[in-house]
Formats: C-alpha cells, sequence, structure tokens
C-alpha cells in the first residue's frame, strides 16, 4: 500500500504495532483475543470500516499491521485511494469483507494488499494473514523481483508510424510472451493511442504529471484501459488550449510505478522533446527510433542518434525502416541510409495500409499474423522481449495455384 502519510515511515518507534476498524461486534471480540496473543493493546481496535480508518489517520500515524473492513467491491476503489492517502507505504494491510469473488481476491493481492479475508472472522484466519505480512522479513533469501524493462519508441519525423509501431509492436509482447505489458502515450495533448484502439482517452497522464505524489499501484489501476488480457494502456487527449503543469518528479514516479507492475513498458514518445520525456526516453532500457528511407528522416536520424550519445550518454537506437515501399522512386538505398547513420537497419516494415491503416480495438497485427509485415515487428518485438516468440505464419497457398501451375507444366 503506497501513499502519502503525516507521518515517517522510517521512525518505526512511533507506530502503534496493530489497528483494526470493523462493523461486526462478534468480529470485533475475534480482533481482541488475535490482539491479545501478541500482547497488543485492546484500544487499537476501533468499530467502523476503511472510511473510519482513513479519517482516523488524517491525524494518527500508521500502524505497523492496518485491519480494514471493505463495505462493498463497487466502493472499494475510491476507498482504498483515500486510505493511500493517509497510509504510511510500509503498513501492512489486511482487508476483510463479505465480496466472495476470486477476481476481487486477485485485484486487491495486485495492488499490494497482504490478505483478504471473508468475515466473520477467526482467531485463525487472523494469524495466518498476520504469517503472510511479516513472511519477506522472516525469509533468509529473498529474490526480489525484476524491475520492468523500458522500451522507447521514437520517430525521426512526424507521420512514420511511431504510434503504429508502438501499438503493435506491445500487442505481440502481451500476446506471445505473456508478460503483463504497458503502452503509454507520452504526449498528454496529442498522442494518438487512445483514438486508434478506439477507447475513451484516460485524464490519468494529466493527474500523474501535476500530482506525481498520487501515483501508487492503485492509481495506475485505475487509469489505464485493457484492450487485451497481459496488456494496459494509458493515453490522454487534453486540450490544445490548456497549459499543462508538468512536475519534476513526474517522470521519476511514474516510471518507477510502471516498473515494479508490468515486465514490460512501451513508451510511444513524442517528435519533439520536452523536460518530462526527455526524462522518460533517458530511463529506457531500449530505443527503437522508427525512420522512412528518405533523406529528411537521414538527417533527422542522425541528429536524434547524437543526442541520445552526446547529450544523454546512451548507447545507439534500434533502427526501424517503416512503410518501405509507399514512395519507391523517393526512397534511399538501405546501404546509403546506413551508411549515413553509422549503423544498421535492424528490421524493414512495409507500407501496408490494409493492416494499420485502421481505427478499431482490435491490434491489427493480432489478426493478420501472416502478413509480411505484421512478421517484421514480430522478429522487432522477439530481439527486444525473447519470450515474445511466436510461431512463424507464413502465407497460405491457393489450391487453385497449384493445380493451374501444374497443368501448365503439363501442357508445356
Amino acid at each position: 500500500m503506497t501513499g502519502t502519510s503525516n507521518t515517517s515511515s522510517g521512525d518505526s518507534s512511533a507506530k502503534p504495532p496493530f489497528l483494526a476498524f470493523v462493523t461486526d461486534g462478534a468480529d470485533i471480540e475475534t480482533l481482541k483475543t488475535f490482539a491479545g496473543t501478541h500482547q497488543w493493546s485492546e484500544g487499537g481496535i476501533y468499530q467502523g470500516d476503511i472510511r473510519t480508518a482513513a479519517q482516523f489517520l488524517k491525524s494518527n500515524p500508521s500502524p505497523v499491521l492496518l485491519v480494514v473492513e471493505i463495505p462493498s467491491a463497487a466502493e472499494a476503489p475510491a476507498l482504498l485511494d483515500a486510505l493511500a492517502d493517509v497510509c504510511d507505504p510500509d503498513t501492512k494491510v489486511i482487508t476483510i469483507g463479505t465480496v466472495n469473488e476470486y477476481s476481487f481476491y486477485c485485484w486487491l493481492m495486485d495492488l499490494g494488499i497482504f490478505s483478504y479475508l471473508l468475515r466473520p472472522l477467526t482467531v485463525q484466519m487472523l494469524e495466518g494473514a498476520y504469517l503472510k505480512s511479516i513472511a519477506p522479513s522472516l525469509s533468509v533469501v529473498s529474490r526480489e523481483k525484476q524491475p520492468g524493462k523500458i522500451i522507447a519508441v521514437m520517430g525521426t519525423r512526424g507521420g512514420v508510424g511511431t504510434t503504429t509501431i508502438s501499438l503493435n509492436l506491445s500487442g505481440i509482447i502481451a500476446e506471445q510472451s505473456g508478460k503483463p505489458t504497458a503502452l503509454v502515450d507520452i504526449d498528454p495533448q496529442e498522442g494518438s493511442i487512445a483514438l486508434q484502439l478506439d477507447i475513451e482517452p484516460s485524464r490519468g497522464l494529466r493527474e500523474a504529471l501535476e500530482r506525481p505524489d498520487r501515483i501508487d499501484s492503485l492509481f495506475i489501476e485505475r487509469v489505464m484501459t485493457k484492450p487485451l488480457k497481459n496488456l494496459s494502456v494509458l493515453s490522454a487527449e487534453e486540450s490544445l488550449q490548456d497549459s499543462l503543469t508538468i512536475h519534476n518528479a513526474a517522470a521519476d514516479a511514474l516510471l518507477k510505478e510502471l516498473r515494479g507492475k508490468f515486465s514490460v513498458i512501451i513508451l510511444d514518445m513524442p517528435r519533439y522533446l520536452n523536460a518530462f520525456s526527455k526524462q522518460c526516453l533517458k530511463q529506457a532500457d531500449a530505443v527503437v527510433l522508427v525512420t522512412e528511407l528518405t533523406l529528411l528522416s537521414l538527417r533527422d536520424a542522425m541528429r536524434l542518434s547524437d543526442m541520445m550519445r552526446e547529450s544523454l550518454k546512451m548507447k545507439p537506437p534500434l533502427i526501424v525502416a517503416n512503410r518501405i515501399g509507399l514512395a519507391p522512386k523517393y526512397e534511399m538505398e538501405i546501404g546509403d541510409f546506413e551508411h549515413g547513420v553509422n549503423g544498421k537497419v535492424a528490421h524493414r516494415i512495409p507500407f501496408a495500409p490494409e493492416v494499420f491503416m485502421q481505427v478499431s480495438s482490435d491490434i491489427p497485427v493480432l489478426k493478420q499474423k501472416a502478413h509480411a509485415a505484421v512478421r517484421s515487428i514480430s522478429a522487432l518485438a522477439e530481439q527486444l522481449v525473447p519470450e515474445a516468440k511466436g510461431k512463424v505464419i507464413m502465407p497460405k497457398k491457393n489450391p487453385l495455384d497449384v493445380f493451374t501451375k501444374l497443368k501448365r507444366n503439363k501442357e508445356n
């Protein structure tokens, strides 16, 4: 459970060991027995629910262990959000209630709640949950979860297909690797991922930029949309007339929470970098630079590569040539382009409007896996996330074509 509080989380001496807020008299008696076995004061047990707990913690220190009652699943997101605002990040939270649904339990666990217990309570249930909450500190060897990998996708120029690559790359990685994947449109005003997926833009990105202290696991869960089982999307569409205030800590706070929750984070980067997007770019583990094989794109590919190397001290980006064949008369030879950027073009994606130029909640590459353009994006996904390796699907041959060819060979 993360959030802000009125007491420093590092001052353990000021923390009460145990607080509980429940509504039922029988549950209160069970909690008193549980508290007595650990020699905790019964004075820390109050009649009320999570609302009472949030109000109490506004003016009192957070405990080491907190038990709160949730009245319903529908009210849970808002109530847990309010609790996070006043509860220390290191407080172990055990929730209780009457919602007997596995999906609700899994949702709570994803938020960082240590246990969810169905009423009526028993001492045995409480003991089991308590042992679970202190298990990490008792473990001799604790394997820390690896932070998520950040992949920034950036275009040399507007219109080269950066958002299209970001969207389809994230879809392939999410489906074929099975890893929890996040797709984040870094541009709060001109981003277009929500439009391409035909989903409602979120106000969450603006809130994250302006108030990074609000960012925690519950916030991320609330503001992201899930078009696929393993894919969550954050994309905004703020008014161009608004002047957004971006906090200096926004990039660090947002990416830290995303790294903790997702195995792979795809950032759809804007063409022009401000302080926020530049901080996001600098934290990327890999950068995909999307380009066309034109003289203008070559110039900007060189400039962006130099900026990443000299200013941000980053390793060279992975160059992907997109929309190959759109205007072949005006495309540079691949060798000349590589000579200009002093590096290799890692992948070439054919111009395929029949695949990518659509507005739909379906991700195009997951519907047309046999297409040459899709196979190129799949190869890029596998290079970035080896677990995303999928079965190569070749185009099906028309049996009539085979028959015609055999007939012609016989006639000749």
